[in-house]
């Protein structure tokens, strides 16, 4: 009998059925649908087919109700249903197709702590809920494929400096191009940590914005668009009165007229050690594809890099910021699982130019003229952390557990910057720019062979510049070269 008991246990409760518009009983597509618990607790999460069908698996026997909220439209929930263990239930609810106008609703400037207590707020964030939570379906359900352009550059504002600047493409069924840290984390350590290693910045993802950490931290305020966002309402919100951990502050952007998630403007405040500038933060682009999913479109994150300089008397002034560290990346095509495709960018080539930074400065003037930077005037340089991929040897101790599948996908998960774009360096041979692939001295090709390598025969990998590579292996090695022996 105990057997028996354990085995019933296991087998799923499930509601499967077909969503239809009750006036005109079409089938609706694409719209997201959660089961519910008696105690509001969302318990599972389904996307209707083109036909609109979904199912709906519940984790343990009990009374539970289906609630659907399409974009722009005001939410259904069903009368409480009651899943028996084991037992399949079908159910076809019919929604009345009455829409939300957030024009009319949204009145500018009301603030509330309490994000479900003003109705122009509540309204406002009943929408960004819905996308927000799709966005983190979407992810949770890897049927998506993804080509995605990524970069990470340091961008000064005056003297000139060399610092990173690396651009690579990622390809493969991803859960997210980024994820933050837990959001109770965030609320105990606040969005900015500083250690012994430097500094390190967490932007706000959607499992971050949906949770109850942030909402218990920040208020919100209602917006209406001008000039840029023209044509949108905002959800603002910022730290709650008495909070002093770093922190972020930024406004959700929506359609007026569709109601749809357009993209989230986020200001990083209260850093540490007193840097103030208000171009440090970020932004999220988000996209609904025709298949009803959410995805990110593109994100950037600016950080500030900073100095402390000395007075006159020797005395540590202030931080300023002398320049910043962006790191981010677009989507550049989006394919279901099936090979279908539901986003292409404008362009597949080149990252998004970023027009919130003055023009980066002019080539510097020939080594003797170069001023000496004030070194002994300024200390305590303040740096982003620097991401775990750096220097120019790559071992199979240090890429031991990846999931990577041959050697392109090793360099791509460590050390991306290899992979930065050249150009062409020769007018009479265009391929003298390539970075070139030697495996075991011998010449293998461009670097696409790396795709050719299993990952679990390598044994070492390292990088040449071009320099060093025509020094080695003679001219037209202008691109570099990566250096691959294998067991």
């Amino acid at each position: 009998m105990l057997l028996v008991a354990a085995a019933r246990s296991t087998q799923a409760q499930t509601v499967r059925g077909q969503l239809t518009d009750s006036i005109s009983r079409a089938p609706l597509s694409g719209a997201f649908l959660t089961l519910v618990d008696e105690h509001g607790a969302e318990r599972a999460r389904a996307i209707t087919n083109p036909a609109g069908e979904f199912v709906l698996t519940a984790p343990a026997a009990g009374t539970y109700r289906i609630r659907s909220k399409r974009i722009g439209f005001r939410p259904y929930v069903s009368a409480a249903l009651t899943l028996r263990a084991g037992e399949t239930r079908t159910y076809h609810p019919a929604v009345d197709p009455i829409p939300v106008p957030l024009q009319q609703v949204v009145v500018a400037g009301e603030r509330q702590c309490d994000i479900e207590a003003g109705a122009s707020v509540a309204a406002l964030w009943d929408e960004v809920r819905e996308a927000l939570a799709a966005l983190v379906w979407t992810r949770r359900a890897p049927g998506y494929w993804y080509q995605i352009a990524q970069f990470e550059r340091d961008v000064f504002l005056q003297e000139y400096r060399k610092g990173l600047d690396s651009t690579w493409l990622t390809v493969g069924f991803y859960e997210a191009p980024f994820r933050s840290a837990p959001a109770e984390q965030l609320a105990a350590d606040g969005f900015v940590v500083v250690d012994e290693s430097g500094w390190t910045y967490y932007e706000p993802d959607a499992d971050v914005l949906l949770s109850p950490p942030f909402l218990r931290t920040h208020c919100f305020e209602t917006k209406i668009g001008r000039d840029a966002t023209a044509g949108l309402v905002g959800l603002a919100f910022s730290p709650a009165r008495g909070r002093h951990k770093p922190d972020i502050s930024g406004t959700l952007w929506l359609d007026r007229q569709t109601a749809e998630l357009s993209h989230l403007e986020f200001k990083y405040v209260k850093l540490p050690q007193g840097v103030i500038d208000p171009r440090a933060g970020g932004r999220v682009s988000f996209l609904r594809v025709p298949t009803g999913a959410w995805v990110v479109r593109d994100w950037l994150i600016r950080m500030p890099l900073a100095v402390i300089s000395k007075t006159a008397t020797g005395q540590l002034g202030f931080p300023r910021a002398i320049g910043f560290r962006e790191r981010g990346g677009a989507a550049q095509q989006i394919k279901t699982s099936a090979g279908t495709l539901v986003f292409r960018a404008e362009s597949v080539d080149t990252i998004p130019p970023v027009a919130m930074l003055p023009p980066p400065p002019p080539p510097p003037p020939p080594a003797a003229a170069i001023p000496a930077v004030a070194a002994a005037a300024e200390t305590n340089l303040i740096r982003p952390v620097p991401p775990p991929r750096s220097g120019n040897v790559l071992t199979a101790d240090e890429v031991a557990g990846s999931p990577a599948p041959d050697a392109y996908g090793l360099v791509l998960q460590y050390r991306p910057h290899w992979l930065r774009s050249r150009g062409r360096v020769s007018i009479n041979l265009t391929s003298a720019g390539d970075l070139l692939v030697y495996v075991n001295s011998t010449r293998w090709g461009d670097v696409s062979r790396l795709r050719d390598i299993p990952a679990g025969d390598v044994v070492e990998m390292r990088y040449l510049s071009g320099p060093d590579a025509t020094m080695r292996y003679g001219l037209n090695h202008a691109g570099g070269a990566i250096e691959v022996i294998t067991r």
